[in-house]
């Protein structure tokens, strides 16, 4: 089954780039681009642009989403010396496909795909919530056909399916008859984000396709309008998206001019690309005084950590298989990696090291699926088919 399982998802990631996938690319969500930056000798640059307000302004009420949650302000350094191993508690075993998370101060949410074969009509797919008083884990709504990217807002769970962006309501679980939003369908691409956030007071949400747009919808009433903040060429890639204020902060891969951008949320000026050394990335995170961002894989997937208010980009960790969804924790940088069935899918950089060092952080488990900082612990999944697949906090 898992054999079987790494082939479909080479087959998808080869099926939605426009570069030949590489043996040995992501086993999961996480696209792979056959270069990296910085090839050929070129190292991005920050040049000297001030990244923006400190903060991260993902969820309306205070929950988190996928990597929300990383420190702002002051920074911990960390230090070199070899970590004690770190235990790990499963929150939820036994899941089929268990993809992407979303965090409010009550409860955790799930995105379980059940498969990642895009299929024509209502899936097994479903979303799941666990309460953070304990207990077990219950259906909050299925039918999906793929879902992957998650948010939550004080009312509703915002989900991308293979069909487009779903509204949730949280309480009870209904949904309308069609998705919200139909256009930001592209979920099997990979590189894919949902941002809660606040417009003038008004709920919005923000989508990275993983395909050539940047979407804003409006969430409130039966039939929410939407707002393309950026369109790319048609071989270019947005993915990974963070919401800084009323700044949106994404990643286009591909395409004549890839890079790290920022738009405003009110769509009123274009989008700035900021750092047009990242060519093929695919996952951001935004700590107080820098910009986390992973690209690439089959083997040339890097780590990069670039200062917001300008200046040389460092480069973390390099010749890895398919990185994702890198986070601030207690002086280092986590994230996770396509390996199946291994302690190696999530990894953390050591802070405070001369030279970057990595160790496999402990848990077993199939990668890269979904990574959460909520306060003082990580939230993860392994990504597995069957029943192999799994919740889990560190520590």
């Amino acid at each position: 089954m898992r054999l079987a399982l790494l082939s479909l998802l080479l087959l998808v990631v080869a099926c939605s780039s426009d570069k030949p996938s590489e043996q040995g690319g992501p086993d999961a969500s996480g696209p792979v681009d056959g270069g990296t930056s910085g090839d050929g000798g070129e190292t991005p640059d920050a040049g000297g642009d001030d990244g923006g307000t400190s903060g991260d302004g993902g969820s309306a009420d205070g929950g988190t989403s996928e990597e929300d949650g990383g420190s702002t302000g002051e920074e911990d350094a960390g230090n070199c010396e070899e970590p004690a191993p770190q235990r790990e508690t499963v929150l939820v075993p036994g899941l089929n496909n268990p993809r992407r998370l979303a965090a409010d101060t009550t409860d955790l949410f799930i995105s379980e795909s059940h498969s990642l074969r895009p299929l024509p009509d209502d899936g097994e797919g479903q979303v799941l919530r666990l309460s953070r008083q304990g207990g077990e884990v219950a259906v909050l709504a299925k039918g999906f056909r793929s879902p992957d990217a998650i948010a939550v807002d004080a009312k509703n769970v915002y989900v991308l399916d293979q069909g487009g962006l779903w509204r949730v309501d949280r309480s009870t679980g209904e949904r309308g008859a069609i998705p919200i939003e139909a256009s930001v369908n592209n979920v099997i691409a990979g590189g894919t984000d949902v941002r809660a956030a606040k417009l003038s007071g008004r709920d919005v949400v923000v989508v990275a396709t993983g395909a050539q747009r940047l979407v804003r919808v409006d969430t409130v009433g039966a039939t929410p309008s939407s707002l393309i903040l950026f369109e790319g060429p048609k071989n270019a890639q947005v993915r990974g998206a963070r919401v800084d204020g009323e700044t949106v902060w994404f990643l286009v891969s591909g395409g004549s001019e890839p890079g790290l951008y920022r738009v405003g949320l009110d769509g009123n000026s274009s989008a700035e690309r900021i750092f047009p050394g990242i060519t093929t990335g695919t996952s951001l995170e935004l700590t107080g005084t820098h910009f986390l961002v992973t690209e690439g894989g089959g083997g040339t997937g890097k780590v990069w950590k670039l200062p917001r208010a300008g200046g040389d980009a460092q480069l973390l960790a390099e010749g890895l298989q398919g990185p994702l969804f890198p986070v601030q924790f207690h002086g280092a940088v986590y994230f996770k990696e396509a390996i199946a069935r291994s302690p190696g899918f999530l990894q953390r950089i050591r802070g405070g090291c001369t030279t970057s060092t990595l160790d496999d952080v402990g848990p077993q488990g199939t990668g890269p699926g979904g990574l959460l900082v909520d306060g003082d612990t990580l939230l993860y999944t392994s990504q597995e088919s069957g029943t192999g697949g799994a919740v889990g906090r560190i520590p």
